[in-house]
């Protein structure tokens, strides 16, 4: 496919600052682009923008001084993903059920579903329309899944959990598996208490490869409308997550806690149960969380601090082996 700086410029809404005649042949990361390709500069990206090779750049900002050609929108990384779609677009799978699959006849399948080779639906499972099930996927007895979802290789989805319009599930996700819930007796042995909530996800939410998503013991988990989920992340039971969040790779959040929306867990961040995180809070990488989070903000360490108040103490740490030998060297002095 070819296309102009212009033509691209005008599907993205955007304008563009310099030649507009310029033909773009395919889309470029920001080191390897070349004459006939797009690519986007954001933040430090966009300090280098004169010394890259592509033949248009989508942009933020026009700077003061360029001499490349610039496409200017209000959103470039979005926007080059929308170019992405253009010059690689996904593949289209056509309706149909594969013979390998077994499909229960009380289940209820809607137009243009798409179930691949060896995919085993149960007994009142309800897949509406547009939604594509790829191979080796299981879809346990009275499961609910909206229009245009797409599950991928080896995705299990349990029994009697919903899914909303949208939602995507990378390989191997688990959602709705039986909750973390056991009694002990005096002899220490385990016996495992049967979890009867629903794992419910709502629209345009999004669950990482190896992710797994709990049932409720009673009433249900939840993720709600929009959140991203990375891979290898882990939902106890009961565990609400509001809309719009982030939650990155190896998060384990643990039963019962409620996290409000717009919120970022990043990496191997660690929550305990039974707590509330409020909106709009941000977990750096590693940070473990052991109580409430009130306040709107970032927090990391362990136990995780404010952000400010992390900074401060890390540097005092850094200055305790001088303040130690100050210290030997006072007790010295006073014992003369």
């Amino acid at each position: 496919m070819k296309k102009t700086a212009a033509e691209l410029a005008e599907l993205v809404g955007g304008v563009v600052h310099g030649d507009g005649s310029v033909v773009i042949e395919d889309v470029r990361s920001a080191e390897i682009a070349g004459p006939n390709h797009i690519t986007f500069a954001r933040g430090i990206y966009a300090e280098h923008i004169e010394e890259m090779q592509a033949g248009a750049i989508l942009v933020d900002e026009l700077p003061d001084h360029y001499t490349k050609n610039l496409i200017v929108v209000d959103d470039c990384r979005r926007a080059f993903g929308q170019l992405i779609d253009l010059f690689h677009p996904e593949v289209k799978f056509p309706a149909g059920i594969h013979p390998t699959a077994v499909v229960s006849d009380k289940a209820i399948i809607g137009k243009d579903v798409c179930i691949m080779a060896y995919a085993v639906i149960e007994d009142g499972a309800e897949i509406d329309d547009g939604t594509v099930i790829y191979p080796y996927c299981y879809i346990g007895h009275n499961v609910k899944i909206g229009k245009n979802c797409e599950l991928n290789p080896g995705a299990v989805v349990h029994e009697n959990s919903i899914l909303g319009d949208r939602v995507v599930l990378r390989a191997h996700a688990v959602i709705g598996g039986q909750g973390f819930g056991f009694s002990t007796d005096e002899k220490g042995r385990h016996t495992h208490i049967r979890q009867l909530g629903r794992a419910v996800l709502e629209d345009d939410v999004e669950i990482g490869a190896g992710s797994a998503v709990d049932n409720g013991a009673m009433n249900n988990t939840i993720v709600h409308r929009g959140t991203k989920i990375d891979n290898l992340v882990h939902l106890g039971h009961n565990v609400e997550v509001g809309e719009d969040c982030f939650i990155i790779a190896q998060v384990g959040i643990a039963g019962s806690t409620k996290i409000g929306n717009h919120c970022i867990l990043a990496g191997q961040a660690g929550i305990t149960g039974h707590i509330q995180i409020c909106d709009n809070v941000t977990l750096g990488g590693k940070t473990g969380v052991t109580g409430n989070i009130t306040k709107p903000g970032v927090y990391v360490g362990y136990p995780m601090r404010p952000h400010i108040e992390w900074g401060r103490l890390e540097a005092m740490i850094g200055h305790l082996p001088d303040l130690f030998r100050r210290v030997k060297k006072l007790e010295k002095d006073a014992q003369k």
